[in-house]
């Protein structure tokens, strides 16, 4: 396990009070494969390079199992790290690459050579063995990185952006194989990206950092669909979560969200205790959990259709509310069969089990979180 207890990064000459890395607590399992992700500048580059011991923590203790870390050099971690530049050797071939890590801790060619065969077949690039870097594509050159990396049989991964300089096609079989050769070789994994969808498809759990301290640290399943507040609900998804300001308010016995746009009845199996009423939030709710109803729906508000946007599978319907009050639209999606044109006038219905409260005066909080 790798434990991370209360890490402070600050660097000499930044303004007081600043903090790269703010208090971060952070437990990963043995074998798990765990993401960080946020915005540039949020902590999770810095974080990687502590559990490198590329950087020091400031204060607060890293653990590998029960030995601390804090000052022990990179080279005696038993770490393997894939940068994003992949900075391999252009005038050794791919089997010195691979080899070179095992050369310097003095492994005899033959040996190191042998073992540098064995990991290329497990990331499929043992008929590359000799040629030169500048002679591979993309996804083969991060292939080598991956080798290089896996050779001396860390015990942990640590993936620095690998995926960012590859296409969008490229991207989906890289991460595929990332996958699967973590799961064959069951190396606890840690991967820094920007990339949401990334992040979602090959982890266990995913770190959401912001301002230096983790915002949520869950599954990727359980992150989207119960964001922890307002930030991780905005930065997750695409199309993004639409998010319209309102305030709770009680009207014939009932709590309803009243928006400039729309008033919202929250059903009674979802009601938010007394103590909320007359708050100012954010009702949220994402593309996907909405439907184009009929006037008939005692549930179903009236909206008008701005712009549509084909995405092949389907399409992206932006609504904005009848009389026009709200500052933004409302998006959803809809199948390729459903008739829907710009201009006209339609009724859409909220998933009731769906949507999200996030109470603006609390940073955010999401208040059907904690009901």
């Amino acid at each position: 396990m790798i434990t991370l207890k209360n890490i402070v990064k600050e660097y000499d000459g930044k303004q007081e009070g600043s903090k790269a890395v703010d208090g971060l607590d952070l437990e990963i399992k043995k074998g798990e494969f765990v993401a960080l992700l946020g915005p540039s500048g949020c902590g999770k580059t810095t974080t990687l390079m502590m559990l490198a011991g590329l950087l020091k923590p400031t204060s607060g203790e890293i653990y590998f199992g029960d030995r601390l870390v804090n000052h022990v050099e990179p080279k005696d971690r038993n770490i393997g790290m894939v940068f994003q530049s992949y900075a391999l050797y252009p005038h050794m071939s791919v089997r010195e690459n691979i080899a070179f890590p095992l050369r310097e801790r003095k492994m005899p060619k033959k040996e190191a050579y042998e073992r540098a065969r064995e990991i290329s077949k497990v990331v499929q690039i043992d008929h590359l063995l000799d040629r030169r870097p500048t002679q591979l594509s993309g996804g083969q050159q991060q292939r080598v990185a991956m080798a290089r990396a896996l050779a001396k049989n860390p015990e942990i991964l640590l993936l620095d952006e690998p995926m960012s300089n590859l296409d969008a096609r490229l991207k989906l079989d890289v991460r595929d194989e990332i996958r699967k050769i973590q799961r064959n070789l069951g190396v606890t994994t840690i991967i820094v990206t920007h990339d949401q969808e990334e992040a979602l498809a090959i982890s266990d759990r995913v770190a959401i950092l912001n301002g230096g301290k983790i915002q949520q640290y869950a599954p990727p399943n359980e992150l989207f669909t119960q964001p922890i507040n307002l930030f991780v609900a905005s930065f997750l998804g695409n199309p993004p979560m639409n998010l319209v300001d309102g305030v709770v308010e009680e009207k014939s016995g009932n709590q309803v969200v009243v928006t400039n746009g729309f008033e919202y009845s929250l059903p009674e199996s979802r009601k938010l205790d007394r103590e909320h009423i007359g708050k100012q939030v954010q009702f949220g709710i994402r593309p996907h959990d909405i439907s184009i109803t009929t006037g008939e729906d005692p549930r179903g508000i009236r909206v008008k259709v701005d712009l549509i946007e084909h995405l092949g599978s389907g399409k992206l319907v932006k609504a904005i509310d009848s009389e026009e009050k709200l500052e933004s639209m409302i998006r959803l999606l809809a199948d390729n069969e459903t008739p829907v044109r710009s201009g006209e006038t339609i009724f859409i219905r909220f998933r009731d089990d769906k949507f999200h409260l996030f109470d603006k005066t609390a940073g955010g909080l999401n208040l059907m979180q904690y009901r």
